[in-house]
C-alpha cells in the first residue's frame, strides 16, 4: 500500500462537515501554528546567518581556522541537554547543529578565501 493510498485530505474534511470535521479544523489551526513557527525559525536562522558571517570575516583577518573543533563539540554536548531538558530528542538538535555548524564553515571558508585573495 503506498502514502498516497493512505492519505487524508484534511482540507476536503474540514469542508464536507463530516464526523471528521472537528478534527480536520484542530489539524488546520495547529498546521497554521507550525506555519508561524517555521517562518519564526527561517528567521533566527537568518540572524545566526548574520551573526556567523562577521565571525567569520573576523576569522579569516585574523587568519584563524574555520573549524573550532573544541568549541563545535561543547555546543553539540550544550545543545543535546537543552534538547533533553525540552523533551526534544538531542540526536535531531545534534543533527541540526552540524547542519548549521558545516554551513557556516563553508561560508568560513568561503570568506577566508576572498580575505585572502586581496
Amino acid at each position: 500500500m503506498s502514502e498516497s493510498d493512505n492519505e487524508t485530505v484534511i482540507d476536503d474534511q474540514a469542508r464536507c462537515g463530516g464526523p471528521q470535521r472537528e478534527a480536520a479544523r484542530r489539524v488546520e489551526e495547529l498546521r497554521a501554528d507550525v506555519d508561524t513557527i517555521d517562518a519564526a525559525l527561517v528567521a533566527m536562522l537568518a540572524e545566526r546567518f548574520r551573526v556567523t558571517r562577521r565571525i567569520g570575516l573576523l576569522k579569516a583577518r585574523a587568519g584563524f581556522a574555520s573549524a573550532d573543533l573544541q568549541r563545535e563539540a561543547a555546543q553539540v554536548e550544550a545543545l543535546r541537554v537543552k534538547a533533553e531538558e525540552y523533551g526534544l530528542d538531542p540526536d535531531m538538535a545534534e543533527s541540526y547543529l552540524h547542519l548549521v555548524a558545516d554551513a557556516a564553515k563553508r561560508d568560513h571558508e568561503r570568506l577566508a578565501c576572498q580575505v585572502n585573495s586581496r
